[in-house]
């Protein structure tokens, strides 16, 4: 019998370390989907690893060339694809292109929300209107939450009758801390320090750039941790005993080891675009962290309420407040962890969610 066949295009980098892109893959691969991975390769990223005979890496270029081999690639490879799954926008709209031509049915992975309010130029109103075009066409969609459904189906006018499914940005299976040092020993951080975490990109720093020098006048015995996701992502190694800076990129299968050696998540957040506003528990920072059970800090927003609400971690208002907001963890810390395995486990293991996204691939097809 031949296997079935998945395409994934997505023109990011470090794919396999984001849940909401690498967990589809490893589910159809583990069920033995033959898949192929579209996606861009990066000097300062480590390139997918799946660890899966299943899964085959296909660099693409963002270029017209890149594109034209890339729509000749999906709708006439052989053999024949039977699904293909992208991101908006530029992914999007070369696969719609694809999908069309070669009659082959096309999933939206919403990820990055993009805004008509935000479009002020030709170019990006162009996009804007690309995007929205081809998510139109697809069979359905999958989002990362509730609220985050419900703006892509006002913003890119889906019908009532388009169906979008909500997959948590998240891991399968129940929030556990791993038995692990990592931090302490690859750092040389004293075992009776409590590791604050920030892991991932550094967009953040836009509004909280003096976070550094904050966790300098830090005396209550904690330390900041950055684990980047760039090589030389760090101008040199931290300049006071309060912070450190984790040089090496981590592959995806050595995340989950990694943040189970630190005390707290650390997710800071500008505010100024739709998307990052409508974080929620979309954020991958956050799930990580609480995928193993570390209690979470984040700036104080609408679309966080719930953390404190379910007593996952705390909210601050500025800078200053980080000393004060790992106290107020650390005096109630076996109650903060409980309640993060508590909702992680009810409401973002990837592994329920998923089940209606197979339901729907395994169903009759309506589109032309």
């Amino acid at each position: 019998m031949t296997s079935r066949r998945a395409a994934f295009v997505i023109a990011h980098p470090y794919v396999d370390a984001i849940a909401c892109f690498r967990e589809p893959i490893k589910r159809l691969a583990d069920e033995g989907w033959q898949v192929d991975l579209y996606t861009t390769l990066s000097p300062v990223h480590p390139p997918p690893a799946f660890k899966c005979d299943n899964v085959r890496l296909r660099p693409i270029e963002i270029t017209r060339a890149g594109a034209v081999r890339l729509v000749a690639d999906l709708a006439w490879g052989r053999p024949k694809y039977d699904w293909i799954f992208a991101v908006p926008q530029w992914s999007l709209h070369y696969a719609g292109i694809a999908a069309s031509l070669g009659r082959i049915p096309l999933v939206c992975i919403s990820d990055e929300l993009k805004a008509d309010c935000e479009a002020t130029t030709g170019d990006t109103r162009r996009w804007r209107e690309r995007e929205r075009r081809a998510h139109q066409r697809c069979v359905f969609t999958i989002a990362l939450t509730e609220e985050r459904a419900a703006f892509v189906r006002s913003e890119n006018r889906l019908g009532s009758d388009h169906e979008i499914l909500v997959v948590p940005n998240a891991a399968p299976g129940p929030a556990e801390r791993l038995p692990s040092h990592y931090y302490q020993d690859t750092l040389d951080i004293p075992p009776d320090k409590c590791v604050l975490l920030h892991a991932g990109s550094w967009w953040w720093k836009v509004g909280f750039g003096g976070i550094e020098d904050e966790a300098r006048r830090w005396s209550n015995g904690n330390v900041l941790v950055f684990q980047g996701r760039l090589l030389n992502h760090f101008a040199g190694a931290a300049s006071h005993p309060n912070l450190r800076f984790a040089p090496t990129v981590l592959p995806s299968d050595l995340l989950d080891y990694a943040v189970s050696s630190a005390h707290i998540g650390l997710a800071l957040y500008d505010t100024s675009t739709m998307n990052n506003r409508m974080l929620g528990a979309a954020s991958g920072k956050v799930t990580l962290y609480m995928k193993n059970a570390l209690p979470v800090i984040l700036p104080r927003h609408p679309s966080f309420d719930w953390i404190e609400r379910e007593g996952c971690g705390v909210l601050v208002d500025e800078l200053a407040g980080l000393d004060d907001a790992v106290a107020r963890i650390r005096a109630d810390y076996d109650r903060y962890v409980s309640n993060v395995k508590r909702y992680y486990d009810a409401k973002l293991d990837f592994t329920k969610y998923f089940r209606p996204v197979r339901a729907l691939m395994n169903g009759p097809l309506t589109h032309d």
